[in-house]
């Protein structure tokens, strides 16, 4: 039997709610700073995110249902994530932290937030994405750092009927 596992001081979350942050909530508007930051970090980072225009989309198609959490610390943006809301599931879409929210572990603190908004709205599911550990190491473990648990999932874009005609042109081993 293994001796109980030592914790090594108070947790992320503990921390950043003893941050000096102020955190806010609001719908997307098509302005906010977090698109095309997300751009950014996406391009620096090397992966693909969702175009900022279809997430834009989304929220002027859906009223209520593209949500923010910003953290700001001395009046200034820190971190922010962006929600989208379908039925009783709702779906981190994307998220972006700058160094002082790093240092201030806002992103444990937004999403805390989020989650808790989200239940009292009655949704019983967050969907954080995709674990990608090779390419993501640090985003894979604040993921499963929530107690969120893993699922294999397929990919249900590629049978939405708009885009089918992309999903022809895929290599077969991608096909669903």
């Amino acid at each position: 039997m293994r001796p109980p596992r030592q914790r090594r001081g108070p947790t992320r979350l503990n921390r950043s709610s003893e941050a000096p942050l102020r955190i806010t909530r609001h719908t997307l508007g098509c302005d906010h700073w977090l698109l095309d930051a997300e751009a950014r970090q996406a391009r620096q980072r090397r992966y693909r995110a969702l175009p900022a225009g279809l997430v834009a989309a989304y929220a002027r198609c859906n009223p209520g249902k593209a949500v923010i959490w910003e953290a700001r610390h001395g009046g200034d943006p820190v971190a922010a994530i962006a929600v989208l809301r379908h039925g009783r599931v709702a779906t981190w879409q994307m998220g972006v932290t700058l160094p002082e929210g790093r240092r201030l572990n806002a992103m444990n603190a937004l999403l805390w937030e989020a989650m808790r908004w989200l239940a009292r709205q009655h949704h019983d599911r967050l969907d954080l994405g995709i674990l990608n550990s090779d390419d993501a190491p640090g985003l894979t473990r604040f993921k499963l750092g929530t107690g969120a648990a893993p699922h294999r999932l397929g990919g249900t874009w590629l049978h939405m009927g708009t885009l089918a005609p992309f999903a022809r042109h895929l290599p077969k081993a991608l096909a669903a």
